[in-house]
């Protein structure tokens, strides 16, 4: 029996690259590490895909949008951001980043968006913003009344 998805999960999320061989590397290089099979690669696009069944993928830019740059805050995607099961798991992607000397745009630390949620961010050979956080879900408060 075939594994189905569940309804209302993504079941993929494409990005245009300016540099498609460079971008299939720098993808490469990391989704296995959590937890993504290259599931399609060919001149058209590249995709892998989880155990969830979603896709993440990347398809080559027309030629003539090749020069504009993605704009964080302008009408469209603003960054992707992917699970970690610990904060362990952020800090040794750190230092992943790191050796493959990916740009930074913050380090590893604890943010005030849930009770619990720590991240780093770094970004793609196009400038798209990309995160790894620890986030415990249901949200555990660090400081429980009872």
């Amino acid at each position: 029996m075939s594994q189905q998805p569940a309804l209302g999960t993504i079941h993929h999320f494409y990005i245009s690259v300016s540099d498609y061989e460079k971008s299939v590397e720098f993808y490469d290089s990391f989704l296995p590490k959590l937890g993504y099979k290259m599931l399609r690669n060919n001149s058209l696009c590249t995709c892998w895909v989880n155990q969830y069944l979603s896709q993440f993928g990347i398809v080559r830019a027309k030629e003539e949008y090749k020069d504009i740059k993605h704009i964080r805050y302008a009408v469209g995607y603003h960054h992707l951001a992917w699970n970690a099961s610990s904060k362990e798991d952020v800090d040794k992607f750190y230092e992943f980043l790191v050796d493959k000397n990916y740009k930074i745009l913050d380090a590893p630390k604890d943010y005030n968006y849930a009770p619990v949620y720590y991240a780093v961010f770094w970004e793609d050979p196009d400038g798209f913003k990309l995160e790894l956080c620890y986030v415990p879900f249901p949200y555990e408060s660090e400081n429980k009344q009872e």
